[in-house]
């Protein structure tokens, strides 16, 4: 129905209908319906008008989207949404390491020394140099090595303090930017005068023995992403009173650019007048950012929905991913899920960032601390590693020279270009599926010349030897594998040596059949079959058992197995991550003469096998 003259549509939001409405509005009303509207006076007035209207439109726009979760932009707004949560956003974290500290020709030979806290190591990470300093005192006796402080953690930042003296409405705001919570101490001091002095405990939630005489303090953070402390009111926690002196000591992270560190220089006070030797146990790692808006976003609400427990797998993957900046991606399931079933268990993997697997150390603090006084009493969490299915690929990219000027090298850095974008955006945590059809129609699309590309896709895993003992692998691939019995077999190895004999190099394969083989090659490169039946493979399921192999060597720096699959898609599960092998990467482009409408180019066609 057409709208009424005399009546204005308010669901407009374009300036030029704003306007239009605008008009037909006053053309309906009896003073103004001869009035030329597209005159200059009256034209600058409707515009005005529209503008105004179009603004207030966009700015309550606006407004409405910043005050929920999923449609704000700011960070301030998103992080107001968060508290309302009981979410806290994780802060920067300062990068870490952990060292052993020897005293080289100490001049004296107490019976226990100590290295105090606030020692600086120096580093150099791309010709910039970073400061770790250790946040608690080491003590040590002497040994077989002399003095060696072992298990020294050392954390990068720089250390920075800054005091308030309570008065009514004072806020406790930390002015720097890049602050780790972590790092944080607080001491209240009851007067300027005084010699009473209370530290004061960071806690996260409320949750526990917390009373009105509890010394514990908040973290939140405000307007422009700096921290404030914020103490208890006397119900739920200690108050503070005027005249209290509170000192806040923490570190502003460099975030991860000290990431990778290796080399330490000790650089602190002479220990026992003698000099120092640093060597590195744990690789510096664990440096971040603040928690970004899509994380915030996205952890926010889960961690709600956990209230504080692990007691779902979801549960376990919002606490780690909330508090472990490490953590790029995590995956957990219930034993009653694991291949093999192990009841009581939740078993946790975590993909890290800058890592193939986490460290000991990192491990540990994810079960000792992360999870303590968490999960059900029951229930034991078990971290595991990532397994990798690295997908080899060999492409061959046909393109029509009569659409280029571009080199063959050229033409290959752009289909190098989207496989890396396909593998960083597609794979790399857990879940990815390589989608072939995907990529092969990114790969002809990639440039204008592309007339099409034959691609194929071969399955390599890594397995850890175990070596000079007589032992089982299980290799659990997920993806179905080729069935057809092909000489070259449809599972293969690289090299090895077994007990017994140093002088053959030996290999496995399987026979079509369901059997995996144990072979050496002759002077003719023919295979020798020492085993027929070393082990079975379930070609439906993708599960490879090899029994018995007692391995004392092998010739390359990895043991691979290789696995020609079903289908050209690969799945993962559980803790499988799937991943463009770039090591095994193949790409060759060819000039397709038939694109060029020559009818016997045809006889000059170089064919490409469409299998491995």
């Amino acid at each position: 129905m057409p709208l009424s003259s005399n009546r204005i549509n308010v669901a407009e939001l374009d300036f030029d209908d704003i306007k239009s409405n605008l008009v037909e509005f006053l053309r309906g009303q009896d003073q103004f319906k001869d009035y030329d509207f597209t005159g200059s006076g009256l034209s600058i007035l409707m515009d005005l008008l529209a503008y105004n209207t179009h603004y207030n439109n966009l700015y309550t726009n606006l407004a409405v989207n910043e005050m929920f979760l999923d449609s704000a932009a700011k960070r301030d707004s998103v992080v107001s949404l968060a508290k309302m949560l009981g979410y806290t956003p994780r802060s920067a974290t300062c990068s870490y390491s952990t060292v052993d500290v020897q005293i080289i020709n100490p001049t004296s030979n107490p019976a226990v020394t100590v290295l105090p806290a606030g020692q600086p190591f120096e580093t150099t990470v791309n010709g910039i140099q970073y400061t770790f300093y250790n946040t608690g005192d080491y003590t040590c006796a002497p040994g077989a090595l002399g003095y060696v402080f072992s298990g020294v953690k050392i954390i990068e930042g720089t250390p920075l303090t800054y005091t308030y003296t309570t008065t009514p409405g004072i806020r406790y705001i930390i002015p720097n930017a890049n602050v780790d919570v972590s790092t944080i101490k607080v001491t209240v001091q009851e007067t300027a005068s005084s010699g009473t002095f209370t530290n004061f405990q960071y806690v996260n939630n409320v949750y526990g023995a917390i009373d009105s005489t509890s010394p514990i303090f908040f973290v939140k953070e405000t307007d422009g992403g700096l921290l404030e402390i914020v103490f208890g009111d006397g119900n739920l926690g200690m108050a503070l009173t005027n005249g209290n002196v509170v000192t806040i000591d923490y570190y502003v992270s460099s975030l991860d650019a000290p990431n990778g560190a290796r080399l330490f220089n000790y650089s602190g006070i002479p220990l026992l007048g003698g000099s120092t030797n640093v060597s590195t146990k744990v690789i510096a790692a664990g440096g971040s950012a603040p928690e970004d808006i899509e994380s915030i976003r996205f952890n926010a609400p889960r961690s709600f929905a956990a209230q504080g427990r692990a007691v779902t797998t979801q549960d376990y993957q919002t606490i780690i991913m909330s508090n472990f900046p490490e953590a790029k991606s995590v995956a957990v399931w219930g034993g009653e899920s694991n291949s093999p079933a192990i009841y009581g268990k939740v078993f946790i993997c975590v993909l890290p960032t800058d890592a193939d697997k986490l460290t000991t150390t990192q491990k540990t603090e994810i079960t000792g601390t992360l999870l303590a006084n968490k999960n059900v009493v029951s229930v034991t969490p078990v971290i595991v590693d990532p397994d990798y299915i690295n997908i080899q690929l060999d492409i061959t990219s046909y393109y029509d020279q009569s659409k280029t000027s571009k080199s063959i090298s050229q033409l290959q850095q752009i289909l190098l270009d989207t496989v890396t974008n396909y593998n960083n955006q597609n794979l790399l945590n857990f879940n990815g599926v390589f989608r072939f059809s995907e990529l092969s129609r990114l790969l002809d699309t990639s440039d204008i010349s592309f007339v099409n590309n034959i691609t194929t896709v071969v399955l390599n895993r890594q397995v850890v030897p175990q070596y000079n003992v007589s032992a089982q692998y299980t290799i659990n691939m997920i993806n179905p594998i080729y069935t057809a019995n092909q000489p070259e077999g449809n599972i293969y190895s690289n090299g090895f040596s077994i007990y017994g004999d140093s002088v053959n190099t030996y290999y496995l394969d399987d026979d079509g059949l369901g059997n995996i083989r144990l072979y050496t090659l002759d002077s003719n490169y023919q295979k020798n079959i020492v085993n027929p039946t070393i082990g079975t493979v379930d070609y439906a399921t993708g599960l490879i058992v090899i029994s018995n192999l007692k391995i004392t060597s092998i010739v390359n720096q990895y043991f691979i197995l290789s696995v020609k699959p079903a289908s050209n898609d690969v799945v993962s599960a559980l803790q499988q991550v799937a991943q463009i092998d770039f090591t095994n990467l193949n790409i060759n482009v060819i000039p397709d003469l038939t694109a060029t409408g020559d009818l016997a180019a045809g006889y000059n066609y170089v064919f490409t096998p469409s299998r491995p």
